[in-house]
């Protein structure tokens, strides 16, 4: 009969045996995996030894950041410094990315403005503070405020229209100035705000001051 102790060595050679557990890629989210990917990628990495890994691994990195949400040029490129990519190497690979389209300010400063003024209704200088915070391009940025300037009344009016609705016990003058209030800190400029609430208030047969 087997004494405790083989049965103990013998249970021991088994689970030294025992393969690894491995990664389950259904295990978690797409997010953590990422996460998990590039800490794995910071932690075995030693930036300058292998030019052509470094730049490898740095594309990897930045695809799986832009899979998660569009990228400004300038978030791009802290991305890459974050990596420690050679300078040289990481323009190249950000004016790779904008020539095949991944990278593109100005589609992003669009999809700020169908995000924050279209859905959101807020207006310009709300719209352009997130396109800085961004860090969008200045032509880009331009070029598409250029274009929201010339319909922000309407969204503005509409805005004042149904905020004016919900003011109905309100008297006249605390209303308007609650509903201008509003307005500005949407975003909308002072004449814009002031043209808007008068608008919003002929409409139901009121009159602003």
């Amino acid at each position: 009969m087997p004494s405790n102790s083989s049965t103990s060595n013998s249970t021991g050679s088994t689970n030294e045996r025992l393969a690894p557990v491995s990664y389950l890629p259904w295990a978690g989210s797409e997010t953590d995996t990422d996460a998990a990917a590039e800490e794995l990628v910071s932690q075995r990495r030693v930036p300058g030894v292998d030019p052509e890994r470094d730049l490898l691994e740095a594309e990897n990195v930045l695809t799986r950041r832009l899979r998660g949400r569009s990228l400004s040029v300038a978030e791009a490129r802290a991305v890459l410094i974050e990596l420690e990519l050679d300078g040289g190497a990481a323009e190249e690979l950000i004016e790779r990315f904008e020539r095949i389209g991944y990278l593109d300010d100005t589609r992003l400063a669009e999809q700020i403005v169908h995000t924050h003024h279209e859905r959101k209704g807020l207006g310009r200088s709300a719209v352009e503070a997130e396109m800085r915070r961004r860090k969008l391009d200045q032509h880009a940025m331009s070029a598409v405020l250029d274009e929201l300037s010339v319909d922000e009344s309407g969204p503005a009016a509409e805005l004042a229209a149904g905020r004016l609705s919900r003011m109905s016990s309100l008297d006249d003058e605390t209303a308007e100035r609650r509903l201008l209030s509003f307005l500005m800190r949407k975003g909308y400029s002072s004449s814009v705000s002031r043209e808007a609430v008068k608008t919003a208030f002929s409409a139901i047969g009121r009159r602003a001051r």
